[in-house]
């Protein structure tokens, strides 16, 4: 096999043309946020391969533990796209917090001869992020099984699951480096030669070639799903238009099996007073702040909408009347929260009514619709709910 300073070199050959590939080729023309991120999950995999190349300088301590806080970082950012991909917002605190750790106990822990010093740190803050890469790009994988029809294509999945086959792999790989490091010791022969930074350095070289094959299409995909997803939902709260709410909840309450199922028609109270009082900014915010609300808080095959204005329907599958109440409940709240002290809170009315298996889901929101005018004319500020069509009053 290559020494370890040639292998190194080999990678950085690699990188420099995957960085080109991808950046110049792929993110600059589209913009794609998967791109970019892999562009700099190599950008920092090359730096931490410089870092190393410092080693034997008189502060090689300090070199050390920035290549394995870089190496951390990349498969952070390896993560962060992979998240994109599920259009998943990652907070900067989240990407750094590995990183940071990594470089502390690498800083602190003392070097001994033949092994840099916080390498056991480097080696599970590796298979960890890249695990949480693998995570996200095999439940992508499984998104994209269960999706019906004009969905994402072949190419697509097979693109989704060798990168998260080349995620998964070299969070294996780092986790038996830490397993072995423990066990056997760093200087072990067997080390060495099977996973010690020779055979990874290869590893991560496999790997930028399988990204080169994979950030185009997966780019292309996500841009066409970033488009369907404006077609499909509001901009404002982020929630389904009627058309794609109809076809979607109809196919709940269409299935033969599952339990109950209910229809929760919403309205803010007073909407065009607090518009003309505080602003228009201060309707679109509370606005955002229900649609917020209501992807926090609704399960995952829970579906919400916004009709037009104030005006909001749910579907909540396999639930009960309770259930459904309370969610009301923690909706109000939560958008009750976010209210500026100084001003009066935004209240929301709820009529909730049983959706029947079968039933059609226009005919379920007019009753929803009717209990809705009941809780308006009891005060407002409240839920209505009709199960088998009695009205019970909840607040």
């Amino acid at each position: 096999m290559l020494d370890l300073d040639t292998l190194r070199f080999v990678q950085a050959c690699v990188g420099v043309l995957t960085f080109i590939l991808v950046f110049f080729g792929t993110y600059l023309p589209s913009r794609a946020p998967y791109a970019g991120w892999w562009s700099l999950v190599v950008v920092a995999s090359s730096l931490s391969t410089a870092m190393y190349g410092l080693t034997g300088a008189s502060w090689g301590w300090l070199t050390d533990a920035v290549g394995h806080a870089l190496a951390v970082l990349a498969a952070a950012f390896a993560w962060v796209a992979a998240r994109s991909l599920r259009h998943l917002t990652t907070r900067p605190v989240a990407i750094a917090a590995a990183p940071v750790a990594v470089l502390v106990f690498s800083t602190l822990l003392p070097r001994h001869e033949g092994v840099l010093a916080g390498t056991l740190a480097l080696l599970i803050g590796m298979a960890v992020m890249f695990g949480l890469a693998g995570a996200q790009l095999w439940n992508l994988a499984s998104e994209h099984r269960r999706a019906p029809a004009g969905g994402a294509g072949v190419g697509t999945h097979h693109a989704v699951v060798s990168v998260a086959l080349a995620a998964s792999a070299m969070s294996l790989l780092y986790a038996i480096r830490a397993a072995v490091f423990l066990v056997l010791g760093p200087l072990d022969p067997w080390y060495v030669t099977w996973t010690g930074p020779a055979i990874t350095t290869v590893v991560i070289t496999l790997t930028m070639v399988v990204v080169t094959y994979s950030v185009t299409e997966l780019s292309r995909f996500e841009i066409s799903e970033r488009w369907r997803r404006r077609a499909m939902r509001d901009d404002l709260t982020d929630l389904l238009h009627r058309t794609p709410f109809m076809e979607q909840g109809q196919a709940v309450l269409d299935a033969p099996h599952g339990g109950a199922s209910y229809v929760v028609a919403a309205d803010f109270d007073h909407f065009k007073q607090l518009n003309d009082a505080h602003g228009h900014a201060e309707g679109d915010r509370v606005l955002r702040a229900f649609g917020h609300a209501c992807r926090a808080l609704l399960a995952e095959r829970d579906l919400a909408c916004r009709l037009g204005g104030e005006e909001f329907a749910l579907l909540l599958a396999e639930t009960d009347a309770d259930a459904a109440l309370a969610l009301t409940s923690e909706i109000s709240a939560a958008v009750r929260r976010g209210s500026a002290p100084d001003q009066r809170a935004a209240t929301i009315s709820f009529g909730i009514v049983a959706a029947r298996r079968g039933e059609r889901l226009e005919d379920a929101m007019e009753r929803a619709d009717r209990a809705l005018y009941e809780a308006k004319a009891a005060g407002r500020d409240r839920a209505v709910v009709h199960v088998d069509d009695l009205p019970q009053a909840g607040a």
